[in-house]
């Protein structure tokens, strides 16, 4: 068969509809995006949907305007509807930029597929991105779901995102649009090795290659086993949790049933259920030992540990929750304890962010503190009587007299947080004081802010 009845085929067997549907076509102008425009415009009038073609200018390249007006003219010609939307370069930041550009695109898709009515978005991802994909989920680590690669479609409201190429590798795309005389775009950034997909794309999964010419489709045959596994365990721990989830409004369970299981079972249940409740959450290893840890130690009758996004695990003698933290206003810190995520901004409670960066980035008023490898998960937690601040000179403030000369109202005291080191070394009372660790010789320079959470609309300055 050739590629195009390959193609057809699988649209069949997908279901993704024919001339009731309305779907939008992601086109960057690059090989892959234009065989998948070619290939659904050409699907017979009686399968084929209704298109849009929607195209994003990230102004990161001066070629970019040269690749806007090409596509303008190719889907003039071709009678397609387009709608262009550019990503200027004063939103750009300074940090972070491939996954701002990822986070801009998609916020678009969902846009247009509210404004016009769209049922799906497709992406042309095919079969050696979903190789890299998985190499690289397996060389950064995660969750064993996240090595399933990407799904043919997921969610995206109001729609989805489908992924109709992911059956075919880059040289039969290639060789389809050197036969049909289609014109693309190579994008000069892909050759780049200080982005690790690239580096992934043109060293590591060549010398794979090399190995075994089959190692994109035996990479994303694994993937398809792995995910019907899961599926399979997934069912299986359901079933579980539905014995030991006595309320699901917000999450509530009881610790006792659910640590009498196999430890290594009790870690699948708490990751299913944190997947279920908080689907955007991935639950990092560290949290689920730590959060395990919590609830299974017999001195601490209350406590909670942050998942990331606002949500947490949290203890309540006998009972244990899965829910969005509470702000620090609404209950005593004593019940609040979690370990910081590096390089993000995460909710600390009272409608602030937390920061701690491995460089200095555009928010203001950052901190320098130096520390050391052992001083690693630094942790966010109630402040003790013990706890002290390093002061110049190597003098010591106690954390309740700093509160004293901050002038913070008595009953508000306890609601104060500390951000400490693993060995205990307590770096601030957040809102209130830093400790003075100055970068030293043994140590690394980290930067660390504390700025308030804005309300949508609003920027910091």
């Amino acid at each position: 068969m050739t590629l195009a009845a390959d193609f057809r085929q699988q649209w069949h067997d997908r279901a993704w509809g024919g001339p009731q549907q309305h779907g939008l076509v992601a086109v960057s102008t690059g090989v892959d995006s234009m065989v998948l425009l070619a290939l659904l415009s050409h699907l017979p009038a009686a399968e084929r949907p209704q298109l849009t073609v929607v195209h994003v200018n990230h102004e990161l390249r001066a070629q970019s305007r040269e690749e806007e007006a090409f596509l303008t003219r190719w889907c003039a010609q071709h009678g397609l509807p387009l709608v262009v939307k550019h990503w200027p370069v004063a939103d750009h930041p300074v940090h972070g930029t491939e996954a701002a550009a990822r986070q801009f695109r998609y916020a678009f898709f969902a846009e247009q597929l509210r404004v016009q009515g769209a049922d799906w978005v497709a992406t042309a991802h095919q079969a050696d991105e979903q190789a890299e994909t998985i190499l690289l989920k397996l060389i950064r680590g995660g969750q064993l779901d996240q090595l399933t690669g990407m799904a043919a479609s997921r969610p995206l409201p109001p729609g989805q995102v489908i992924h109709p190429l992911l059956p075919f590798t880059k040289a039969q795309l290639r060789k389809y649009a050197q036969q049909h005389q289609l014109p693309w775009y190579e994008d000069a950034t892909n050759q780049e090795l200080a982005a690790s997909r690239n580096r992934v794309r043109h060293q590591i999964l060549p010398a794979l290659t090399r190995e075994n010419p089959q190692v994109v489709d035996h990479l994303g045959d694994y993937g398809q086993q792995l995910a019907a596994v899961l599926a399979v365990a997934d069912r299986a721990l359901d079933a579980t949790l539905a014995t030991l989830v006595t309320s699901w409004q917000p999450v509530t369970g009881q610790i006792a049933p659910l640590l009498a299981r196999p430890a290594a079972e009790q870690r699948l249940l708490l990751t299913r259920l944190i997947k279920r409740v908080a689907p955007t959450v991935s639950a990092r290893p560290a949290h689920l030992t730590q959060a395990l840890h919590l609830l299974a130690n017999r001195q601490r009758a209350t406590g909670a540990v942050s998942l990331g996004a606002g949500w947490q695990v949290s203890k309540e003698y006998r009972t244990f929750y899965v829910k969005k933290a509470e702000k620090f206003g609404k209950k005593s810190v004593s019940d609040f304890s979690f370990m910081v995520d590096l390089n993000q901004w995460q909710p600390v409670g009272d409608n602030w962010l937390l920061g701690v960066f491995s460089t200095p980035n555009s928010a203001p008023q950052l901190h320098p503190v130096g520390l050391t490898v052992p001083d690693w998960p630094l942790t966010v937690r109630s402040w003790r009587s013990g706890d002290q601040l390093r002061l110049a000179g190597n003098h010591h403030q106690s954390v309740r007299r700093a509160l004293i000369n901050a002038k913070v109202p008595q009953q508000q005291r306890s609601q104060v947080a500390v951000l400490v080191t693993a060995q205990g070394t307590v770096l601030a009372a957040l809102g209130v004081k830093w400790s003075v660790l100055p970068p030293r010789q043994h140590t690394t320079n980290y930067y660390i802010g504390i700025q308030p959470v804005l309300a949508k609309g609003e920027q910091h300055e």
